[in-house]
Formats: structure tokens, C-alpha cells, sequence
């Protein structure tokens, strides 16, 4: 559509059937009152006006126009409204709809009346051509079934339904005619037949009865004959009465079969609403099953996790059990070993313990503590160790339920103590003073020692007899002395004393051949590496004691491994 400018523009002038703006013709923008005249005598006149009666016409009005209408009627001086409802002319929806659009957009400017009989009137003088196109697409629209304006594309779709619907109309037409030239041939050869037959049947009843009584027989015979027996022959007739027979029995047996197809489709119907409960019964069913197979999915779940849960746990407990049982639990607590000792120069304040210089050898230790080794290992450390041991054997002890004869351990780390039984009751020190004024404290440490060692020789005899069997090798353990090694603490004034107390000495009575050994080896020794030996030996029977029961703990556990297997089982 092209543009419309300012002054031709009007908002009526859209499509009636696109609703598209539309640009009026040049030859509607420049219509005068005599084409408009022309235009609207040329257009076709409104039908006949209706007989019936006013009072008909006004109940054919809508309910909302009748009180106006017999208004305008009094006022008319028409009680009875004859000339009201012709006043009104009835119009189709799209008439309607024009007629609305153009009294919403525009006031009234047409000049020829509504009545159905009117025709049209000249134009008021003065109007402008686009007024007047407009009074002409209000007056066109009235007398025709299209609402105006319309644009070309309308017009072009309108002009093809319209010569589609009169080429049908068209076909309509001949079909109509060449069925009225058939039967007005068929009538011809109809009535040409009968003529025949009605002379022959004249002449017939001429020969044996009087002329007059014959013709009005003969009349008589065409006055029974009526219009449409013209139509065919006796023959068609009876071919059409056989098949309207044919179709009424066909009618009654299809009504028949309908009844029995309805009966059927009613047993369906039930059928089908049994199949519709049965369904809502599965379904119901499979809801539930679904429901119940969930919680039991969800419950199989959970045991699988906790099977799992469960599995894991005996995997860990098996792999720990298994830790376990490779475990010693004595070399945990007390883990007994060596270690290198270094050579040291002897410094001024280590000369009241007598020797020159410790040579490099090894040293025992227990849980890294040095045992021996002096003076090269502090007495801290020392009588910590020595703490250890007292320890050992006391814990050793309780585990295979033997009691000492004579002594009772305590262990109390650096500062331990050996104590004698009644009726003596004498305690005895496990921890020496590097001192020069603990000369009587060290004596009474060496005691301490012996008494230490006699523990360890009762012990080792227990469990040798016992049914442990305690292998100690070639360990032997004889008053002070373990493997010929003397366990005395060593220094000059402690050995004089020792010797003016009779408690000591290579010369001993006592000595055996262990004793004769040491005494070969202690050409080559020096007294601090006697001892450092003596403790060595200590710790190896101490070693051997903790390997044996640690042994004998692990066969226990697995001899008693069946047994709880078979609980459980049970």
C-alpha cells in the first residue's frame, strides 16, 4: 500500500475485509454529484417490500429497537406501526458491520433514504469528493452483499470465488436443463405410445357399443391418467416399485443388523468398562508393587552397604589381627640391641673411676639406651637403662606368674631399687654416683646388681624347667658373675674394697672354669670393658627370655584361632 498524505487520509478508509489502510483512486478523489448520481442508478434496487403484517415487522425488530419504533410511530400518527417497520431495512453481518464502522467514524452525510423502496437521491450540494466517495461505499455496501471499501487484492481474491461459484452454478444449470429436455422427451414418447393405445381402444369399443357411450369410457381412461405417469413406462415403474421393496428389506434387515450391532456394541461397552476396572486394578497392583519394590531395592541397598560396611571391617580387623600377631609385643616395649661405642681420651675428672681410655667395641641398649660403656656413656643414661632392665624382669616375671625368692624389684626409672625379703629387709640402690663421695653409694650399687643378676638366674631356671623351655644358649649365670664377666661396678677404690671384704676377686675359691677364662681375657680388657661385657650378656638373656614369650604368645593365639571360628560358627 502506498502512503496516504494528510489530507486524503480518513480512518474509514480501510479494507472491510483485510483491515488495511487504503489510498483512494484518482477518479474517487475527484468524483462529482453527477457520477455519483450515475453510480448509484446503476447499482440494483432492494427487494420487493414484505406483506406482512406492521405488527409482524415490529416483532421481527430487535428487542432494544421495538419501544423506539412504536415512539417514532405515535408520533407519526401510525398507532398500529404500519409505516414504522418499513422504515427499517434488515441487513446482513457484514452490511451491519460497514454501516457501524462508518457511523463510529463519521457523521451522517448521506443524502438518499434508508427506505426500501427509495431510490437514490441527488447529493446535498456542497460536498467534497471524498465525502462523496464515502456516501457512495456506505450506499453500495447497503445494496450489495460486500462491504465497501475494498482493496484490489480483495477484490481480486472476491472476483475469483465469485467465477468459481458461477462456473458450479453454471454446471448446475445444464445439468438442471438436460434432465428437463430428457423428461420432456421421455414425456413426448410416453404420451405418443398412449394416443396409439387409446385409438385402438376406441375403435374397439366403437364397433361393439354405441359412439357416445365409447367416447366417455375412452375419456374416462385419460382423465385416470395422471401427470407424472408420463414420466416412464410401465415397466420402469415396476423395476423402481421392486427396488423400493428391495431397499425397504434392505432397510429392515440394516436397522436389524444395527440393533444387533448396538447389542454388541453395549457388550463391548460393559466389556470394556470390565477391562477399564481390571486396568485400574493392575495399575493399583503395579503402584504398589513399584512402591514395595522400591522400599525393598532401598532395604537391599542399605544391607549391601552395610555388608560392605561390614566386609571392610572384617578386612581391617584380619589385617590387623594379622599386625598383630607378627607384632612382639615384648621387643616393642623393650627393644634390645647394640650399638658401636666410640674411643674417647680419658678427661681429668673421670681419672677416681681408674683405666686410660676405652677402646672401640660395642655397647648393649635397651629402647636406645646405652648400658655400659663407660666412661665414654654418662650415668644418666646409664641408670636409666638399668631402670629398663629392672623393669623387664619385673614385668617378665608377673606375665609367667613367678615370684623372686628373697627380692622384690622396684622399677622406678633412673632411680630403681632391689629390695631383700624379711627377715633383712635391706634395699639396695640400681643406679650409680659419679661422685667421689658416693664411694659407700656405689658399693651398695654393685649389691644392687648382684642381687639384680640372681633374680635374672632364678628366672631363667624357671622357665627352663617350666614348660616354656627358655633357651639361653651358652649363657651362664654364677653368684656374680654371667658368662665370666662380673657384674660388680669397676674402679680401684671400689675393687680394693671389695677385696678387704672378701666379696671379690680373680682368686676366689669359687671361680670355675668361666672365672679361669675371664681371667685370660682380662689380660687383654680394661675393667670398664669387663663390665661393659657383663651388661652385654645381661641384655642377650633378657632378649632371648622376650623372644621365647613372644613366641609362645603368637602359638597360643593361633591354637585358639579354631576355637573361636567354631563359636561363631555354632
Amino acid at each position: 500500500m502506498s502512503s496516504i498524505s494528510s489530507d486524503t487520509q480518513s480512518p474509514s478508509l480501510t479494507c472491510q475485509q483485510c483491515h488495511q489502510p487504503l489510498l483512494l483512486d484518482p477518479s474517487f478523489q475527484n468524483l462529482t454529484p453527477a457520477q455519483y448520481t450515475l453510480i448509484a442508478s446503476s447499482l440494483p434496487s432492494a427487494g420487493p417490500s414484505s406483506g406482512l403484517p406492521s405488527s409482524s415487522k415490529l416483532a421481527q425488530l430487535p428487542p432494544t429497537a421495538r419501544p423506539a419504533a412504536e415512539i417514532w410511530s405515535k408520533k407519526r400518527g401510525n398507532p398500529s406501526g404500519s409505516g414504522v417497520a418499513e422504515s427499517f431495512i434488515m441487513l446482513d453481518q457484514s452490511q451491519s458491520q460497514s454501516h457501524a464502522t462508518s457511523r463510529a467514524s463519521y457523521q451522517p452525510t448521506s443524502t438518499y433514504t434508508s427506505s426500501a423502496d427509495a431510490g437514490p437521491s441527488a447529493p446535498r450540494q456542497g460536498l467534497s469528493s471524498t465525502e462523496l466517495a464515502e456516501t457512495l461505499h456506505r450506499l453500495i455496501s447497503s445494496k450489495t452483499p460486500i462491504s465497501h471499501p475494498i482493496c484490489v487484492e480483495c477484490i481480486t481474491l472476491l472476483q475469483s470465488e465469485l467465477q468459481t461459484e458461477l462456473d458450479e452454478l453454471q454446471k448446475e444449470r445444464d445439468a438442471y436443463i438436460a434432465f428437463e429436455q430428457g423428461i420432456l422427451r421421455n414425456r413426448e414418447v410416453v404420451q405418443g405410445g398412449r394416443s396409439k393405445t387409446a385409438q385402438k381402444e376406441r375403435e374397439k369399443h366403437t364397433k361393439g357399443k354405441g359412439k357416445g357411450r365409447a367416447m366417455e369410457e375412452v375419456q374416462g381412461v385419460d382423465e385416470g391418467l395422471g401427470e407424472f405417469d408420463m414420466e416412464g413406462t410401465q415397466e420402469e415403474w415396476d423395476m423402481l416399485i421392486r427396488r423400493k421393496k428391495e431397499l425397504a428389506e434392505e432397510e429392515e434387515r440394516l436397522i436389524a443388523e444395527l440393533k444387533k450391532r448396538e447389542g454388541d456394541l453395549e457388550a463391548v461397552r460393559e466389556e470394556e468398562e470390565g477391562v477399564r476396572r481390571d486396568e485400574e486394578e493392575v495399575d493399583r497392583e503395579e503402584q504398589d508393587f513399584l512402591l514395595n519394590h522400591h522400599a525393598l531395592s532401598t532395604q537391599l541397598r542399605h544391607l549391601q552397604q552395610a555388608l560392605s560396611s561390614a566386609e571392610t571391617h572384617l578386612l581391617l580387623s584380619k589385617s590387623l589381627l594379622q599386625h598383630l600377631e607378627s607384632t612382639n609385643v615384648y621387643n616393642d616395649a623393650f627393644q634390645i640391641g647394640y650399638v658401636p661405642l666410640p674411643s674417647r681420651t680419658d678427661s681429668p675428672s673421670l681419672s677416681h673411676v681408674g683405666g686410660s681410655s676405652s677402646g672401640s667395641g660395642y655397647v648393649g641398649t635397651i629402647n636406645g639406651l646405652r648400658l655400659g660403656g663407660r666412661p665414654v656413656v654418662d650415668w644418666d643414661e646409664i641408670n636409666a637403662a638399668w631402670g629398663l632392665v629392672a623393669l623387664c624382669v619385673d614385668r617378665v616375671a608377673a606375665r609367667v606368674g613367678f615370684t623372686f625368692a628373697k627380692y622384690k624389684i622396684q622399677a622406678l626409672g633412673s632411680n630403681s631399687l632391689i629390695s631383700e625379703l624379711p627377715p633383712s629387709r635391706q634395699t639396695y640402690e640400681l643406679y650409680a654416683s659419679p661422685d667421689l663421695s658416693a664411694f659407700l653409694h656405689n658399693r651398695r650399687f654393685s649389691t644392687g646388681l648382684i642381687c639384680l643378676l640372681d633374680c635374672i638366674r632364678q628366672l631363667v631356671e624357671f622357665g627352663q624347667k617350666s614348660t616354656r623351655g627358655w633357651p639361653v644358649g651358652n649363657l651362664e649365670i654364677r653368684k656374680d658373675r654371667i658368662s665370666g664377666y662380673s657384674i660388680r661396678l669397676p674402679g680401684l677404690g671400689m675393687s680394693m674394697g671389695l677385696s678387704m671384704m672378701g666379696l671379690g676377686g680373680s682368686g676366689s675359691s669359687g671361680d670355675d672354669g668361666g672365672g679361669r677364662e675371664a681371667k685370660v681375657r682380662g689380660a687383654e680388657l680394661s675393667p670398664d670393658e669387663h663390665w661393659t661385657k657383663a651388661c652385654i650378656a645381661v641384655l642377650k638373656v633378657l632378649k632371648q627370655i622376650l623372644i621365647a614369650e613372644s613366641e609362645a604368645e603368637r602359638g597360643n593365639v593361633a591354637a585358639a584361632a579354631p576355637t573361636v571360628e567354631a563359636s561363631r560358627a555354632a
